[in-house]
Formats: structure tokens, sequence, C-alpha cells
């Protein structure tokens, strides 16, 4: 047995991380089954580590991070599991449906499976604690909100914050599904949150190509009534959507309006910057029809 494999064998046995150390490890579910059985009785979330023997920066979150003492006492208010990427079929189940492509990965779920938080790459024992005490107050938020929503389907403002939570992450079928549930039934929500969530849904429309859909949304989001710090940013993404859709001149029209009201702030700058690019693109456009 390999010495990454004999780490992971000695820790989802509950073993220490090395026997001649006598250093406490995570202590590790069996299963990811397990794990989300465990994690609903105990009403916790999950902490889901993604390795293959091959992994030299897995091994060493074993030998460093997943065995230092804060990291260990941290660790209990999660349900941990490791998952094999090349392990058995339900295994690679696991990882295709959270889309892992690179490891070490690590991620955070609710007992429903929901993704509360990605980590990407090796931690160490120095950033990891933050990692977990953060990650503990973001999930009493997302389950909330999966709680609040168990009770009542059609509770907006669990829709938002859920919905929010899962389009930040680019879980875009779940936030989408929240969102459009939301905008059915906002009608009483302060205006701002109304147009945040057309814009999120808009965006969502962009990154799958329906452009046309996510104009009409965007669209609806300004015409909801104005707001100074909304409305810039719609047009930006209004500007981002025409250009993609090759409406060059919407796109212009779109990101000069959304310059003239962010009043010189950050979003101007990057309005500024697309526009520049979107100008010069179109320049190259009109000297390749030219030369044909």
């Amino acid at each position: 047995m390999s010495g990454a494999a004999l780490v992971v064998s000695l820790l989802l046995l509950g073993g220490n991380a090395g026997p001649e150390s006598g250093r406490v490890s995570i202590r590790w579910q069996g299963s990811f089954e397990d794990a989300q059985r465990k994690a609903r009785q105990a009403k916790k979330p999950l902490l889901v580590d993604f390795w293959a023997e091959w992994c030299s920066w897995c091994t060493r979150l074993d030998q460093t991070t997943y065995v230092d003492p804060t990291v260990v006492k941290l660790s209990e208010a999660f349900v941990a599991v490791k998952i094999d990427t090349e392990g058995g079929p339900r295994e690679r189940a696991v990882a295709q449906r959270y889309k892992v492509v690179s490891l070490p990965t690590v991620l955070f779920v609710t007992p429903a499976g929901r993704l509360i938080r990605r980590v990407d790459g090796f931690q160490g024992p120095g950033q990891f604690p933050r990692t977990l005490q953060e990650t503990q107050e973001l999930a009493h938020k997302v389950m909330g909100w999966e709680a609040a929503l168990d009770k009542d389907k059609n509770d907006v403002e669990s829709l938002v914050g859920l919905g929010a939570h899962l389009h930040d992450l680019e879980a875009f079928d779940e936030a989408k599904e929240l969102l459009q549930r939301a905008r059915g039934r906002d009608a009483a929500r302060p205006l701002e949150e109304r147009k945040r969530v057309r814009m999120m849904l808009g965006i969502v429309q962009h990154y799958e190509r329906r452009f046309g859909e996510a104009d009409q949304l965007l669209r609806e989001g300004l015409d909801l009534g104005p707001s100074r710090d909304y409305d810039p940013k719609i047009l930006y993404v209004m500007g981002k959507n025409f250009s993609k859709w090759g409406k060059f001149d919407e796109a212009r029209a779109a990101l000069e309006t959304c310059i003239r009201i962010a009043s010189g702030g950050p979003l101007a700058g990057k309005a500024r910057e697309m526009l520049f690019w979107l100008e010069r693109e179109e320049k190259q456009r009109q000297r390749r029809e030219r030369k044909k």
C-alpha cells in the first residue's frame, strides 16, 4: 500500500495521522451516504474532502492540516467524509455531481446536499481554521433558508437568500429555479431586492447564451423604478449581454449610460474598459469587412 493510501486508510478507520506521533485527526465517516445520514440526525453541515492516491497535496492535507489540534476541534461542527475521485461508482458519482475537476477540493454542503462553500487547492493549518469558522456561520444561514422553505416553499426571503447564495457559487441550475419562484411572488418585497433578483436571472440566462431572455429580465429590472445602486449594475450586465449577442450599438449605449450614472465609481471604470475593447473589436471588424 502506498504512503497516501495508508494515511487515508488510517483516517477512515478513525485512527491517528501517524501511529508513532499519536496525533489525533478529523474523524471521517465511511461513505457519503453515511455522512449525510449522520448530518441529518445531528443537523450539521458536511465537510467533504475529495482526494486521489496520486495527489501529493491531498497527502499533505492529511499530514498537516487535518491533524492540527485547532482544525480537529473546529471540525466537530461538521460531519466529515472523504471521497476518492477514482474510487467506486458511488464515489465517482459524488465527484461528478459537484463537478470536481482538480485536487485537492474541499466542499461544505448541507445535509440535503446543497453547496455551502467550495475550497479549491491546499489550505494549511494556518488558514483552514478561519475557513471552518467562516463556513460554520455561512452554513447556519444556508440551512436556515432551507428550513424555512421546508415549512413554506414560497417563503420569498428564503428563496432570494438561497438563490443568491447559489448564484454567487455559480450553481446556476438550482439558483435559477429558486430565483424564478421568488420573481413570481416578490411584488411586496423591497425595490432593490426585486431588481437584484432580475439581474441575477439575467446573468444566468446570459451564461446560458439566452441573450433575448436575459435582455427581457434586465429591462424588467430597470422598469421597476430608479435605483442608484442597482441600475448601473443592471446596465453593465446589459452591455455584456448585448456585446455577446452581437448588438454593438445597444451595448455601447448601455455602457455609456452606466458610466454616466455610476458617477466615477469602480463600476464606471469597468464599463469604460469594456467599452474600449468593444470599440476596438468593432474597428477590427470593419477593417476585415473592407478587405473583402
